[in-house]
Order: C-alpha cells, then structure tokens, then sequence
C-alpha cells in the first residue's frame, strides 16, 4: 500500500540540492530511493491540484493509479513517500507523473528512479580489457586465444534463455513474487563460454535479443505488435506491452547480471549488456510491426529504461548498450514504418532518457563498409566527415565518438562511450579478394587504435556463416578449414608485429605511411 501523509505550501522559490530556483512550470524535480521508500519530489503551485499518477511499466501513457497519498514539504520541495514493496511489487520499477487531480492531465513528464545503483549489493570493479582486437562468433576458443582476442561478444536470445513453460526448475528468479525459470542447458552453454573466457583474461559482452518463435503459443516473451508473418530474420522486439512480459524480461536481465557480475560464481564475467540489435533498422532486427518512428524509440527507451533498473540494482558497473547500424542520416530502404536513421534514433532516445530521468548508456556499432560485398571500405563515398554524412563507416568512424562528445548526450559530464560489437569484411571470390579483406582489417583496426572514444573492435566473424547471404566475412573458410590472409594480420595487429604484419595494404589502400588514413579535420555539421 503506499502511505504517507501531510500538507504543502505555495513558495514562490523552489530549493533543491543547495541550490535555488524560481518557480517555473509544474514538473518532478526527482525521484530516487532512500531506505525502502520511494522519495517523489516535485515543484507546482498550491492551487495545481497536483498529484500522482503511478504507473507499471506495461501501462500505456497516461495510465496507472492515483496515490491516495498526501504531499509534504522538505526544504521548499513537495515530497511524496511512497513504500517500494508494496506487497505485490516493486516500485522502483515504475514511472511518476504530475496531473491534475481532478482532470487527469498531465503537468509534466513522467520521471523513474534516477538512484538505483544505491541498492546495488555488489561493487567489485570489473577487470579491464587488455585490448580492442575482438571477435564474435566464436567457433574454437583455442583458436580465438591462439589468435590473441582480448573481447568477445556472444548472442543470448531470450528464447533460448526463459522457460516460460516452466519445465525446468534449477534456474530461476523471483520478479514481484512469481517465478521465472531458465533453461538449464542455455545457462551451462553460456557459463562453459564465458568461463573459459574470463579465465583468459577476455573481456566478454552479451548481445541480448528476442527471436520470434514460430507461432505466440501463449509465449510471453512475443510482443503482440510483432508481425509474426512477414518479420524477414524472425527476430523481434522484447515484450514489455504486457505485466507478464516486463516480469519475465526483468527476471532474464537480473538473473544474467547476478550470475555473471559475480567473481566467485565460477560462472565468467561480463560487463557489458547490448540490448538489442541494429534497432533503428527494427522491421529486421527488433520488429513491432509496422509504426511510426517515434513509438518505436519509445518502446525501446522502456527496453533500455528496465534493463538499466535491473542490472544497476545488482551491480552499477555493468554497462548498457544501445545497437546501431551504419545507417546514420538516411536509413535502410525507404519505408518510414519499418526504419529511420541512425542520427534521428540516437537524438530521439536520448530525448526520451533525459526528460524521463538521465542515466548510463552507451552505444554498440556496426560500422560495416557501405557495401557489405566491397570491403575496400577506404573508397566509401557516403561515409564523410560531417554530422550529417549518410553511413559511418570506418572510413568516419570518428564521427560517432565526436557526435556524443556533444554536452547534450553527457552524462555526469562523461561521454557516451562506444564498442564497435559487429562488422567484418567480405572476401570477394577473386585474386584479389582475401588481399582486400586483409587490408581492410589492417586499416580499420589502425584508425580505431587511434580514435578516442572506442573501447572495442569486435569483428565478426570467426569463421563464414552459410546462412549470412553470400558474405564470407570470416578469418577461415568453412569449405576447407583453410585461413584466409586475414586470419595473421589479425593475429599480429596488437603486438609488435604489426608494421610488418600490415605494410603489405599500404599501397592498396594508397598511402605510403599509416598516418595518412588519420582525419586531418574536425567533423562538421551540415
């Protein structure tokens, strides 16, 4: 039940945090946790008829319940006491909003728990990556440690992770007093993976998605705006429209942030959660039908929103990932409906995060070449320096870094930092095709090692997927098991090798020092 009780005065000056402000429109100053309550905190005047609207992650906006509560003032700021556990859940997990208690309208925007990280029971640093060079869709870990990767990125999709069916009972968690149990045989997979790589001293990160089964079959993990029929890789958006669905999602994010945040769990270690995939393209790769562009960052800011709320309250040290492609100011075919930019995406969500609350986010990248079958991504004509440039590839690559290093992406004055978690390059069926795959690597990696901001170049893949188009994006073949040119300039790019390793691009590329593929110019906005 949520309890509290006194009155509130009108004051002209609004004091908050040692600071003073004059009255303005009505709005939640803040919302955090203090023991095991909820401290809602807000400015409006007395004849506002101001109250609050409670709602559950599911609810649409605008509704939830009014707390029956009344205000009182500490220090000039209206203050709303609300117990987190109520007995059937927790509040933290909910939105506050300002309205009129008799019309129902909105006063302000609706706010979240900005403090969970105050509750966290863990705060042990996470071992620090030795390096950039990574791989995903690792095939052989002897070999992947052979070839010297310092980060790895493995894909967990939720369906392969819940038993919502409850078959299996040795994996579970309670979420608001119900149960929600994992696949045994998933969770040893992942644990056998992350174990082996923690031990080497390997820096892993988890891609989180939702494949769509072939039919809703009562699952909770299926959105119900998905489009079961037409959805091109079957993989969809998570399923926060119900209370089952946000129960089960919360349940999966804190079970993998338990397990795997914890040093003497023997499980491996990960810090880093990708929620998601190439979401702005979200008819492919997070589909909820068809929608408007602006719904669809919403429901993927609740997404981000619940999964930094569940991993923060285990361990703040965990990082949360949004997913983009290199689609940047145009977007992947020209369906409104089905996608939008990257640029748009990115400004979007981070209007969405700082009216609700500003917190820790990040961004995982794909800058692939502009033609994934060309890997001479150094000839890219839509990737130039500007703001405004159509793709970010690696010929741009600085521009992303540059963008969020804009004060209005900051966060306590730190930027947004990036991982580059999946792109590779095609071998192209010529004489000359492993050469150009090798010498791509050689340039990307040099430009990354040298932009500030990116803390990761995963490269996908290990080894060619038959199922990936005709791309043969790998160090080795699967045909014959042979390497590829690539497989020793990788294997060499971060030791003292690397010159060597590497002068064989050069004219290739068309420079005679690698200096000459560095930026001699700032970005600059269109």
């Amino acid at each position: 039940m949520l309890t509290t009780t006194a009155t509130f005065k009108h004051l002209p000056l609004i004091f908050f945090a040692g600071a003073v402000f004059a009255a303005a429109a009505p709005g939640i100053v803040r919302v955090h946790i203090e023991q095991q309550q909820i401290l809602v905190e807000a400015s409006f005047a007395r004849n506002a008829e101001a109250g609050l609207l409670v709602s559950q992650p599911h609810e649409e906006a605008g509704k939830g319940k009014l707390a029956k509560l009344e205000w009182s003032w500490d220090k000039g700021v209206a203050v709303m006491r609300i117990i987190r556990h109520d007995g059937r859940r927790d509040n933290a997990f909910c939105r506050f909003q300002l309205i009129n208690e008799t019309s129902g309208r909105p006063l302000s925007q609706s706010r979240w728990v900005e403090n969970i990280e105050s509750i966290a029971p863990r705060t042990q640093a996470f071992p620090t990556a030795r390096g950039i060079k990574g791989l995903q869709c690792i095939e052989d870990i002897d070999d992947a440690l052979r070839l010297g990767v310092k980060q790895a990125a493995l894909n967990v999709t939720l369906d392969q992770l819940v038993d919502w069916k409850a078959n299996s009972g040795q994996f579970s968690r309670q979420v608001d007093g119900k149960t929600v149990y994992f696949h045994a045989g998933y969770v040893t997979y992942i644990d056998s993976q992350l174990k082996r790589l923690t031990d080497a001293g390997v820096m892993n990160s988890l891609i989180i998605y939702n494949r769509i089964p072939g039919s809703r079959g009562g699952s909770p993990l299926v959105h119900p705006d998905s489009d079961l029929a037409n959805s091109p890789f079957r993989v969809g958006a998570f399923n926060l429209a119900t209370e089952e669905g946000v129960r089960t999602y919360r349940g999966a994010i804190e079970f993998l942030a338990e397990r795997y945040s914890d040093p003497e769990g023997g499980h491996g270690l990960t810090k880093r959660f990708i929620i998601g995939n190439e979401i702005q393209s979200h008819w492919h790769w997070y589909n909820l039908g068809e929608l408007p562009q602006r719904e669809v960052v919403r429901e993927y800011h609740k997404a981000l929103r619940l999964a930094h709320l569940a991993a923060h309250g285990i361990h703040p040290g965990i990082q949360l990932y949004i997913s983009l492609d290199h689609h940047w100011s145009v977007q992947m075919g020209n369906n409104p409906l089905r996608g939008m930019s990257g640029r748009y995406f990115i400004e979007t969500l981070n209007t969405f995060i700082t009216a609700g609350g500003n917190f820790d986010w990040h961004v995982a990248f794909h800058p692939y070449p502009e033609n994934l079958f060309d890997p001479r991504t150094w000839e890219d004509t839509s990737a130039t320096a500007s703001f405004d440039t159509k793709k970010i590839t690696f010929k741009n690559i600085q521009i992303l870094p540059a963008f969020l290093r804009q004060p209005r992406f900051l966060h306590k004055g730190k930027s947004r930092r990036v991982i580059l978690s999946e792109q590779g390059f095609h071998s192209v069926d010529s004489v000359t095709g492993e050469r150009d795959q090798a010498a791509a690597y050689a340039y990307a990696y040099y430009r990354v090692r040298h932009t500030g901001g990116i803390d990761a170049f995963i490269l996908h893949r290990h080894v060619d997927h038959p199922g990936e188009g005709g791309l043969r994006l790998g160090l080795r073949s699967r045909h014959d098991d042979g390497v590829r040119q690539i497989y020793d300039v990788f294997r060499r790019a971060d030791t003292v090798g690397w010159p060597e390793a590497f002068k064989f691009a050069l004219p290739i590329i068309g420079v005679k020092n690698w200096t000459e593929t560095l930026p001699i110019q700032q970005p600059q906005a269109e």
